[in-house]
């Protein structure tokens, strides 16, 4: 059997709703180079009985295992192990790719390939999270810089020596892009497609405990005056003042006016900081 292109990798604990509209997603792609592995942990909502009924139906389903695991980042990487694709893709019970998409990826040997997600919220009506082209510190130090597995085609090489960290139980996935993008400096691009409906219930939608996860890691591996320059990096594009930047570098003399007034206006802001009045 030749190679596939794509290895698909769902993991799912007692969601047998949510891993029929996978598996159905999943079905109705034309794109037929790919292999499904799916790693269960020992469900008991008839999830089981879901997965031996679809390994009658296909020949892509090249693997799949139902018992106890260590949380879903140990799934992922139980599925790593049964992988023989040149990409990995991890679409976990509850998320649908959308139709015929997998025909539109570009599997050129970049190592990082990322698209865009619908967010599928449980109390909100569904929205688009468009990444942004480049892939910098934006994703390190912005509240909103997160990646999700399940917009990203990963190379299989990315895996050999780094799987997803189990001690981490909600970012692992924002580690290893981190890592292996900004630290590690692989190849990437972005797609302006929409790759997948995403359940917006998930753990990582707990942003309090998600943010604590990301401020442990980033304490332990980034330094910090690297970090805090890039806060302030991210501080200065949320203000929407970079995007005036090419132009305060037109000509000498315009520069020196700006400045003036920027320093104007920060005297200002000070004297009436300062002289508040109390309550």
């Amino acid at each position: 059997m030749p190679q596939p292109t794509l290895s698909i990798i769902t993991v799912n604990f007692n969601n047998n709703k949510g891993l029929i509209t996978t598996l159905n997603s999943i079905r109705n792609q034309s794109f037929k180079s790919y292999e499904h592995i799916i790693i269960d942990a020992g469900s008991t909502d008839g999830s089981k009985e879901t997965i031996i009924k679809y390994s009658k139906e296909t020949s892509h389903l090249t693997y799949w295992v139902s018992e106890k695991d260590n949380g879903i980042y140990d799934g992922m990487n139980k599925g790593i192990a049964h992988a023989s694709g040149k990409y990995l893709y991890f679409l976990n019970s509850g998320d649908c790719l959308i139709k015929d998409v997998l025909t539109c990826i570009p599997f050129d040997g970049t190592q990082y390939i990322y698209g865009n997600i619908k967010i599928i919220p449980t109390n909100e009506a569904p929205w688009i999270w468009k990444y942004p082209d480049v892939f910098d510190t934006f994703f390190l130090a912005n509240s909103k810089g997160w990646i999700s597995q399940q917009a990203c085609f990963i190379h299989h090489s990315l895996f050999i020596e780094q799987k997803y960290d189990t001690n981490y139980k909600i970012i692992s996935d924002w580690i290893h892009a981190i890592d292996s993008i900004i630290l590690k400096k692989c190849s990437y691009k972005h797609i302006p497609l929409t790759i997948v409906e995403y359940d917006g219930g998930g753990a990582s939608s707990n942003y309090e405990k998600t943010w604590a996860e990301r401020n442990k890691w980033i304490e332990q591996n980034i330094n910090k005056i690297f970090f805090k320059s890039f806060l302030e990096l991210e501080a200065f594009r949320e203000t929407g003042l970079s995007d005036l930047v090419p132009l305060l570098n037109k000509t000498h003399k315009f520069k020196k006016r700006i400045r003036r007034i920027i320093l104007f206006l920060y005297y200002i802001n000070s004297f009436f900081s300062f002289h508040k009045p109390k309550q």
